[in-house]
């Protein structure tokens, strides 16, 4: 995985309805227009990021786990694949849990 890519001509912030740190920053009680307001919800998901990147599994008490696990496959073409993915699993007794609603 690379930690550190290219990410000039990137745009941080996506349109109003593909860009989820609106929604964080409303949860929140911030404004999401608010430039002061996009950085402390900037820093919180870079903090967020740097914490699941630096270790396998990343518990969080009362939210959920965080966990990279192996994945092994096979593409179309035949060739075999082996790489990592991201897995969440939330708390068991998290308020308001998602639950195919």
């Amino acid at each position: 995985m690379n930690l550190k890519p290219n990410i000039s001509g990137i745009s941080r912030y996506w349109k109003e309805g593909e860009d989820d740190r609106r929604e964080v920053a409303k949860s929140l009680g911030l404004k999401p227009d608010s430039k002061s307001d996009r950085k402390l919800v900037d820093f919180f998901l870079e903090g967020l990021l740097t914490t699941v990147n630096s270790r396998r599994r990343t518990k969080l008490v009362g939210f959920g786990v965080f966990e990279w696990k192996k994945w092994n496959n096979r593409l179309p073409t035949g060739r075999f694949v082996e790489t990592w993915r991201l897995t969440f699993k939330p708390g068991r007794y998290v308020k308001g849990k998602y639950r195919g609603q």
